[in-house]
Order: C-alpha cells, then sequence, then structure tokens
C-alpha cells in the first residue's frame, strides 16, 4: 500500500497478514478508499502514544494501529460490523506493501 506519490509522509503502511485477506474480497473502490485513509494518517503522523483506531468506509469497520516509535500504520482488521473488535491474534504479524 506505500505509495510512491507520497515520498515524504513520516510514517510506512502497512497491512497485517491477518488482513490481507479481508483486502482481497474488497472492490477497487473500497480498496481505494481505506487506502486513502490510511495514507492520510500516515501523512499527518500520529500522536506521542501508540492508538487503535477505526474508521468507517461504506458498511465497513476498518480497524488499525498507529505505532510512532516505528513510525508505522498498520491494518489490522476490515469487518462488516460496525463497532467491532479485531481479533488479539492479528496485530502481531505484518506485510509492508509496495505499489
Amino acid at each position: 500500500m506505500k505509495s510512491p506519490r507520497n515520498t515524504h509522509r513520516p510514517y510506512t503502511v502497512e497491512i497485517s497478514a491477518a488482513a490481507w485477506n479481508q483486502v482481497a474480497r474488497l472492490s477497487q473502490e473500497s480498496y481505494r478508499a481505506i487506502q486513502a485513509r490510511l495514507e492520510g494518517v500516515a501523512t499527518l503522523g500520529a500522536p506521542a502514544l501508540s492508538a487503535s483506531t477505526t474508521f468507517q468506509v461504506e458498511d465497513l469497520t476498518v480497524h488499525y494501529v498507529v505505532d510512532p516509535r516505528n513510525r508505522l500504520v498498520t491494518l489490522l482488521e476490515i469487518s462488516h460490523e460496525r463497532g467491532a473488535t479485531p481479533e488479539a491474534s492479528s496485530c502481531p504479524m505484518t506485510t509492508r506493501v509496495s505499489g
């Protein structure tokens, strides 16, 4: 998900290993909307402490975490239920995305 046009943003966007299957099932429009929101978070930077948060895209709830120490914004899970929380097991592994 790392975009070459945003080379000056302070954070890198990653997709957790657990979220890859969910991303693969998205429409191109939904994926691009999620990507744009996560890149927006990466461009703005993050709070001083790690923060786990969510946002809505259409009927999807997107869960991500910001890691200021490693300067990462990581997509954890995409769910169809509003307000759902990501599974604890989805957090540890991440994969860097280019493109």
